[in-house]
């Protein structure tokens, strides 16, 4: 077998590392946090709420993530960043073991988590071509799914059985001692290009610099109004999907966390398939799955009381969903100027995910009076309802097999 070129790489090799005990953790806490607040509240509404708080910070601090990304030492922000994940993380189930934790407890630790990841993120997203070639970025982001996807499909099954074992806040020591050891692999990362600039670092200037690129590229612009407008189906469905589980069907937590592996299988479906239909134009690949998305959350209103089906739904969902992604983070990386892609890949967040804490809390209170199917199949329909439009727009190109006239520069003009 062939060793993919990017595993050549050992700067490469240690941000997958890194991510990767990370991811794992992470999927301890997935299942964790949502159902401690299920089980402090039995509310459809603040479970909703709980999902907005991990969407919010987004919003409110992507753009100062991206501004500091592109001026400050992006390996320092994320060790710091994975040291204060931990120590924050650590808090709930301490409080739990002293009798002392209430669901606000819960929803502070949710945002300040949230926050960390959006000064995290874009260091890790723009680090990327700084350790790999142009040629190899499809490769290096599929595999970085790839290998998510695999920690993302063993750590709810694990997560799931050891909540019955050992307690649902219990487990969270083990996402703590992850991101341990996910701060000690990024601080080995050796990055050629000198980062450090004198003086405090600017923050009004580049945050407009990114905006500006983001609503002048019309590539960007209308990746990041498509992105936008999946999220608002897609954050309706998600924001209500563990209240669904455990609300709706009774599912106990070892079966929840099943289904949240099994439905990781269309993410390692997809992430074959993107390497496979690398030549297809980034654009059209982001629309086919945002049709794929809409027909899933549609599907998930008939798979109610069929277990397979429902998983079957959630993994034609989380498929296209990896597909998307790779093919939005590399067409970003793509085309945008390295010097500014941190900033950039925070601007188009910060407008992405504007819609998520408001269609998931509008999600989850909207339940509190009509059935769970009702929000799934309205989201659904929204979702392909745009997608088709989408089909219009200069997203979806009808000449050429490759993103080549997309260049560095993009295509600038007005939309």
């Amino acid at each position: 077998m062939k060793i993919p070129v990017v595993l050549k790489n050992k700067n490469y090799v240690k941000l997958l590392a890194g991510m990767s005990i990370s991811k794992l953790g992470d999927s301890f806490f997935l299942i964790a946090l949502p159902l401690l607040v299920y089980e402090l509240t039995k509310s459809p509404s603040l479970m909703a709420f709980g999902y907005v708080l991990e969407i919010l910070p987004m919003v409110l601090f992507s753009l100062f993530g991206g501004a500091l990304a592109d001026q400050m030492s992006k390996k320092k922000i994320m060790v710091i960043g994975d040291i204060t994940s931990s120590l924050l993380i650590v808090t709930v189930p301490l409080a739990y073991s002293f009798g002392v934790l209430e669901v606000w407890m819960v929803y502070v630790v949710i945002f300040c988590i949230a926050s960390v990841s959006a000064f995290y993120h874009p260091c890790f997203e723009s680090v990327v071509p700084e350790v790999l070639q142009n040629d190899n970025l499809v490769q290096g982001n599929s595999l970085f799914k790839f290998v998510e996807t695999i920690t993302t499909f063993t750590g709810p099954s694990i997560a799931g059985v050891m909540v019955a074992l050992l307690g649902t806040a219990n487990v969270l020591y083990v996402d703590s001692l992850s991101f341990v050891l996910s701060a000690m692999f990024v601080s080995m990362v050796t990055l050629h290009k000198v980062e450090k600039k004198s003086g405090m670092p600017a923050i009004v200037q580049p945050i407009k610099e990114g905006l500006r690129y983001v609503f002048r590229t019309k590539i960007i612009w209308l990746g990041t109004l498509f992105i936008f407008l999946i999220n608002v189906g897609y954050g309706a469905v998600e924001a209500l999907f563990m209240f669904y589980l455990k609300g709706h069907l009774k599912l106990p937590a070892p079966e929840i966390g099943i289904i949240f592996s099994c439905q990781m299988a269309g993410s390692f479906l997809a992430i074959y398939l993107a390497n496979r239909m690398k030549h297809i134009p980034r654009g059209n690949l982001m629309i086919y799955a945002g049709f794929a998305i809409g027909v899933g959350q549609v599907m998930l209103v008939v798979s109610q009381s069929f277990v397979i089906g429902l998983v079957l739904c959630r993994m034609v969902i989380l498929g296209s969903t990896t597909l998307l992604a790779i093919n939005w983070f590399t067409l970003r990386q793509e085309v945008v100027p390295k010097e500014l892609l941190g900033r950039v890949i925070s601007s188009t967040r910060m407008v992405s995910f504007l819609a998520v804490p408001f269609s998931g809390m509008i999600a989850g209170v909207t339940a509190e009076y009509v059935s769970v199917g009702v929000v799934f199949l309205t989201s659904g329909i929204f979702v392909l309802f745009f997608s088709l439009i989408t089909l219009r727009t200069m997203l979806h190109k009808r000449i050429g097999k490759t993103d080549e006239p997309f260049s560095r520069k993009g295509e600038v003009g007005s939309l």
